[in-house]
């Protein structure tokens, strides 16, 4: 009956789907209705079915129905295939052969169980709902125990009731001393698989490095113990398996949140699963985003497999051609810093001590590197900034080593580029906020951004999803853009709005301000979406004066029949315009257009000169005269850059020539590489003063792989104005097109 009900609740759903509107951006939430109707407690149900023998099963034979809410499960991965339901009267555990039970037994979820014909019973002293299991020890020796329920017996046992009710989840405050060495049946029902509370507890472990699980061992789990102001322990029981397992034991006193198991063999005991590291009140919850280690803490922990999330000010970077830190002088304590690379950072702001800080690479091509390194972002210097990674050494320095992506680390500062697609949801950037009605943003149901609907809700609805902050000052481009569609019901009172706000804090915002955006205007037909419209670029330079954030806000009064238009966005780009070309580096990109079979002369705007040459461009494929290896114009998101091709036939030998250069130089750096099957690049690098030459050096490459970009650089410390020449040194001696080398995102540092 209970799966009928289920599968006719599909189907009425379909139908009203298909006969409502001819799409929905989200369906009707499934609301469970159980068929059984609970007639007794469980600690009735306890009492009836309980025996002595730490390993039994019973089959129950009557009309009994039970049912409770979730208390826990395995979300974290400490609680290993069961899940424990109360009913206020007592708690029970459900003993399951699944993983990811969180996924259906959701913390407050009701359940209704109509136990006729299935069992209940003891595993090693725990009392199970779950299903015969014939244990073999390693000596041969079989016990029947009560545990493994397997998915099919779940399936025909279980029933879910209604939505969720986390109202219905009571944590119970008691003493150790209330359960600790006590044994009879009533204790025994009553305690087992309570959530409960322990306050001002400690974890006897406690250093600073023992974590909660030892990663290492051979056994499954790590037995820790709490100790209370009174004297009584308890033992943790910890998988190695569970999130939290590699983070360190906190110090100090906490209030304690958990379930009380129990084990009984040669001896007997109680023992206690964290559901996850939250349970753990205040310190506890180091290593989590809103609860990050220390600098200290992070010192304390490298290799010992510890990860999470760390906060300190960055304070420098590593200085230059160094493979170790040892000593103050090998960190930048400045701003900005000569290389990108790294980011050093501390507990205090003032921190001029490289024993008390903590080193974060930041990986090549990542977003963590563009956006907080000391090189370019001046404005991050200073700072808080929180990173997620392994505290693990670096340059002979503690550090911790992060992936780089977006949703590892967490600048204090604002953005000063944004580029946010929502092609995977939410983003945990973003901030919601729900003034009013019952409706949150949601994928779009084409996997194309973000979407919002007033379907299905209870009006009024007013709900925002807001940027993180936005550094307006110090971006190179202050032009936000973005794009939308919207699909059309017949609403009258949708509407889709953006501001720039001074606060995610929308009651304490002093700055709320509409934005002038196109956005698209609903289609006539019901049930078709616009298409996507840009909603021009809007200059946000007015705003300079410190952190801001863009909030996309959809409000509804009440539309008629449930007509809530739906809006959609995404591509919601900031300070993402190239910033202007540097006078330091070679303007290759207005030699014209790109020409891949024609040898010929390019001059640049500013003087250079490229003899004998082709002109390609990096692009996104390789289609002659268009490459990829070439990428991107340095510093440009967008910009693809040009290469002029110098040729080694040897009676037209390729040239490139700069106009004089000024104000010095202290380093020469450009790519270069082979778009054809040249297998030996030889050219020479001369830099002259007054007609002479004052530096030289002779590349030679007899291993170049086709399409691949190598990087030229070398320290080059003069003074004064200068020419730099490249010749191609033809190695192959021959008379045709042969040793092309195309060279690409030339800069000389000053």
């Amino acid at each position: 009956m209970k799966r009928f009900n289920y599968y006719l609740g599909l189907i009425l759903m379909l139908v009203i789907v298909t006969s409502c509107h001819e799409e929905f951006d989200q369906p009707p939430v499934y609301i469970p209705v159980a068929d059984a109707v609970p007639n007794m407690t469980i600690a009735e149900f306890k009492a009836k079915h309980w025996q002595e023998s730490a390993n039994y099963v019973d089959t129950v034979v009557d009309d009994e129905v039970i049912h409770g809410w979730v208390t826990a499960n395995d979300v974290s991965n400490n609680i290993y295939k069961t899940v424990y339901i109360s009913d206020g009267t007592a708690s029970l555990s459900i003993s399951i052969s699944q993983n990811e039970l969180y996924k259906k037994f959701r913390i407050g979820q009701e359940i209704v169980l109509p136990m006729k014909g299935h069992y209940v019973g003891k595993a090693t002293g725990q009392m199970n709902v779950a299903a015969p299991y014939l244990y073999v020890s390693k000596s041969g020796a079989t016990t029947l125990e009560c545990l493994n329920m397997s998915s099919e017996e779940m399936e025909s046992l279980v029933q879910f009731n209604l939505l969720p009710n986390l109202s219905k989840v009571d944590t119970i405050d008691v003493n150790i001393s209330d359960f600790q060495d006590k044994y009879d049946a009533e204790t025994l029902r009553k305690y087992q698989g309570m959530l409960i509370r322990l306050k001002d507890v400690e974890f006897v472990d406690a250093n600073g490095k023992a974590t909660f699980a030892d990663i290492t061992s051979t056994n499954s789990a790590t037995d820790r113990y709490i100790l209370d102001s009174e004297g009584n322990r308890l033992l943790v029981r910890n998988s190695k398996s569970a999130d939290f397992a590699t983070n360190p034991l906190p110090l100090g006193r906490h209030d304690i949140v958990g379930v009380l198991g129990f084990y009984q063999t040669s001896s007997t005991m109680w023992q206690f699963y964290l559901r996850t590291i939250e349970d753990v009140m205040g310190e506890g919850k180091k290593g989590t985003k809103s609860y990050p280690f220390s600098v200290a803490d992070a010192i304390g922990a490298q290799n010992t497999g510890t990860k999470g999330w760390i906060e300190g000010y960055i304070v420098g970077a590593v200085a230059p051609e160094l493979t170790t830190v040892t000593s103050n002088a090998d960190i930048e304590w400045k701003a900005p810093t000569t290389l990108d690379n790294t980011l050093v950072i501390a507990d205090d702001p003032e921190c001029v001590d490289y024993t008390k800080c903590i080193i974060v690479p930041l990986p090549q091509g990542s977003s963590f590197r563009s956006e907080a390194n000391l090189k370019t972002h001046t404005n991050v210097y200073k700072t808080l900034l929180k990173v997620n990674g392994e505290f693990v050494p670096d340059l002979g320095m503690p550090g911790v080593i992060s992936s780089g992506a977006k949703g590892d680390y967490a600048l204090s500062v604002g953005y000063t580029q944004m580029h946010e697609t929502f092609v995977n949801g939410k983003s945990d950037d973003w901030t919601e906020v729900r003034v009013t009605g019952n409706k949150d943003w949601f994928k779009d149901s084409g996997n194309e951004g973000l979407s919002v609907s007033g379907y299905n809700g209870t009006p009024p609805f007013d709900v925002w999803y807001i940027s993180p902050a936005l550094d307006i000052k110090n971006a190179v481009s202050k032009v936000l853009e973005f794009t939308s569609r919207t699909k059309c019901y017949g609403g009258k009172t949708s509407h889709l709005e953006v501001y720039i706000l001074n606060s995610t804090d929308l009651n304490e915002a002093t700055v709320k301000v509409q934005l002038d955006a196109i956005l698209p205007k609903a289609p006539n037909t019901t049930g078709t979406w616009s298409s996507w419209t840009n909603s021009s670029e809007i200059d946000l330079s007015q705003w300079s004066d410190g952190n801001y954030y863009i909030g996309f806000r959809y409000w509804a009064t009440a539309d008629a029949n449930n007509n809530y238009d739906t809006w959609a966005i995404k591509d919601v780009k900031f300070g993402m315009g190239d910033p202007p070309a540097p006078d330091n580096r070679a303007d290759f990109e207005t030699m014209g257009d790109p020409k891949g079979g024609q040898y010929t002369t390019f001059t640049s705007e500013k003087g250079w000169v490229a003899t004998n040459s082709l002109l390609f461009q990096g692009g996104t494929s390789d289609s002659n005269p268009v490459f990829r290896f070439i990428g991107l114009m340095t510093g440009s998101t967008s910009t693809y850059a040009m290469a002029p091709t110098l040729n080694g036939k040897t009676s037209a030998v390729g040239t490139l020539v700069s106009p004089t250069l000024k104000g010095g130089m202290k380093k020469l750096t450009f790519n270069y590489g082979a778009a054809f099957s040249d297998k030996t690049l030889s050219f020479r690098v001369d830099v002259k003063q007054n007609g002479s030459v004052v530096k030289s050096w002779t590349v030679t490459k007899t291993d170049v792989v086709t399409k691949t970009a190598y990087t030229f650089e070398e320290v080059c410390v003069l003074n004064g104005d200068f020419v730099i020449e490249i010749t191609n040194l033809s190695p192959s001696n021959s008379s045709s097109n042969k040793d092309r080398v195309s060279i690409w995102n030339l800069v000389w540092e000053q």
